[in-house]
């Protein structure tokens, strides 16, 4: 992951791009989330823990001197009315294309759980058991879980869909978080039937 994310950064930096990254704090009712934006313009990170989003920024930094991360308000956040959006019902599939470069920075594995992941359907869920089958691993659901806990951009790459065979199971946000989106997708689906 080191050696891509090392010649991403580089690469951006030779090209005259600049390494200035953004970084906002978005409150959506009950949801916060946590986001790093790229020189791109494009979603780097995206969590709902600041713990995830403080290591996020580090990691960005410890391989590149050259990386400045700045605050911005969520008005100029031009992401904001898509989130607004997705969080009171209105939108079920992000219009962007993920290009976070710590998703392919990821290992096979991890790329193939996220590459699924971002197939379940809105308002679905399956297990980790089931993600690990589906991607060939049937024996790696505790696997299949640390990828889910490794995704670098939560909602877009949507993780919470993900449940323990006997429960909701772990989320990086925290698990109200992901009973709450759960049950926003949940109402969100049956009011589009």
């Amino acid at each position: 992951m080191k050696e891509y994310l090392h010649t991403y950064l580089f690469k951006l930096s030779s090209s005259g791009v600049g390494l200035d990254f953004a970084k906002v704090t978005c409150r959506y009712g009950k949801f916060v989330i946590y986001c790093i934006i790229g020189p791109e313009d494009n979603i780097v990170h995206l969590s709902f823990a600041s713990e995830k989003h403080e290591r996020a920024q580090e990691q960005l930094k410890s391989l590149n001197f050259k990386v400045y991360i700045k605050k911005i308000p969520q008005k100029k956040f031009h992401f904001d009315s898509m989130f607004t959006d997705y969080f009171s019902g209105r939108l079920t599939t992000f219009p962007i294309v993920n290009e976070s470069p710590l998703v392919p920075a990821g290992t096979d594995f991890q790329k193939r759980i996220w590459r699924h992941i971002g197939e379940i359907p809105y308002g679905s869920c399956i297990t980790y058991q089931q993600l690990a089958h589906s991607v060939g691993s049937p024996k790696g659901q505790r696997a299949a879980a640390r990828a889910c806990g490794d995704n670098p951009v939560a909602l877009i790459i949507p993780c919470h869909r993900i449940v323990a065979a006997n429960g909701l199971g772990g989320f990086a946000g925290g698990v109200a978080i992901k009973e709450a989106l759960l049950a926003m997708e949940h109402t969100g689906a049956r009011l589009q039937k």
